[in-house]
């Protein structure tokens, strides 16, 4: 039917139609003589006349509709190009078809252009500060280390764990740099870890930060697992459950990492001695800059754990949240272990 409306031209139908106007006014002359036979023909013509402008009615609205679903696939492409993240596309709205659908395509296009001038400017944010910031981390990575060779003892051991932290740094930046030239998912760089070393490295590195506060921060290691994984940006995770974990924390508290087996995944849990949260309350932890009642004048923006979930999902890990009885949160960290682990 499509195919058939589409081959009948406005032309066509209206030459047939004023063929059929032109043989009634013929007969409405031949009848003025009296021809009987020619009255029963002018009948029938009549009702083909009437016939012809129902057909041409119908045929001005079928096209009409075929035009505007055109115009409505070309705006559904260009929108589900934009959810894949082809900022490229665009729709051309032409001077035909609806006015409300031409409308709605230059609303459309002048929300792409909106939308790309935006994440450019995101993107050059990003590799502006990533460029100034690792320069200088470089440079004071090379004065540490000079450093750390007058030391001994130590003063030497502490001066190297600022070094790590500090190149640490330098690697995330690197993959800022990458991620916002790629303009695609965070870029990583999965091999084997140590599942141990990785939880022990980032305690290490938070311990301080608790005894500032006296908070106990203690580490039970159920099993020794090797993951394939990301360490910088598994660590990285790590970072941001820690610091939460003693930012609220209690002074004089007890935080908890756990390391235990959970097949097919190793677990990491950080298990801490906060207020907590309501049952209601998680279905919202993890949302970007949201905080619950309690931690509300605690320092902090609200995106850290926002961040840390959507890392975990580029590297296949899981993180997940539950309560703590009487009270705290218990964060987990789900890594998938290796088939022929």
């Amino acid at each position: 039917m499509k195919r058939l409306l589409k081959s009948i031209t406005c032309a066509e139908v209206f030459s047939a139609l004023l063929l059929l106007v032109l043989l009634s006014v013929v007969l409405d002359s031949v009848m003025s003589k009296g021809e009987p036979v020619l009255a029963t023909c002018r009948h029938v013509l009549g009702d083909l006349l009437v016939d012809g402008c129902v057909l041409i009615a119908v045929a001005l609205l079928a096209f009409r509709y075929l035009r505007f679903q055109r115009q409505l696939a070309r705006l559904e492409r260009a929108a589900r190009q934009f959810a894949d993240g082809d900022l490229t596309g665009e729709v051309l709205p032409s001077g035909q078809g609806p006015a409300e659908v031409r409308r709605l395509m230059t609303a459309f296009n002048d929300m792409a252009d909106s939308l790309r001038v935006l994440m450019e400017k995101q993107s050059a944010f990003v590799v502006d500060a990533s460029h100034q910031l690792r320069n200088p981390l470089t440079v004071l990575s090379l004065r540490m280390e000079m450093l750390s060779m007058s030391l001994e003892g130590t003063r030497r051991e502490e001066v190297e764990l600022i070094r790590e932290e500090m190149n640490r740094l330098v690697v995330m930046l690197g993959r800022l740099l990458e991620l916002s030239s790629a303009r695609g998912p965070l870029p990583t760089l999965p091999g084997p870890v140590d599942a141990v070393g990785l939880v022990g490295d980032r305690v290490t590195a938070w311990r301080p930060q608790a005894e500032r506060r006296s908070i106990q921060l203690a580490v039970t290691a159920e099993i020794t697992a090797v993951v394939r994984v990301d360490a910088a940006l598994a660590g990285s995770i790590l970072d941001t459950v820690l610091d939460n974990a003693i930012k609220f924390s209690p002074e004089g508290g007890r935080i908890t990492v756990r390391l235990r087996d959970d097949w097919p995944a190793t677990v990491i849990e950080v298990l801490d001695e906060g207020p907590g949260l309501e049952p209601a309350e998680f279905a919202r932890l993890g949302d970007r800059f949201w905080r619950g009642p309690a931690t509300q004048d605690a320092p902090g923006t609200g995106l850290g754990l926002s961040i840390a979930r959507e890392i975990a999902t580029a590297i296949g890990a899981q993180l997940t949240f539950a309560a703590v009885r009487p009270h705290g949160l218990c964060v987990r960290l789900s890594i998938p272990r290796p088939q022929d682990a």
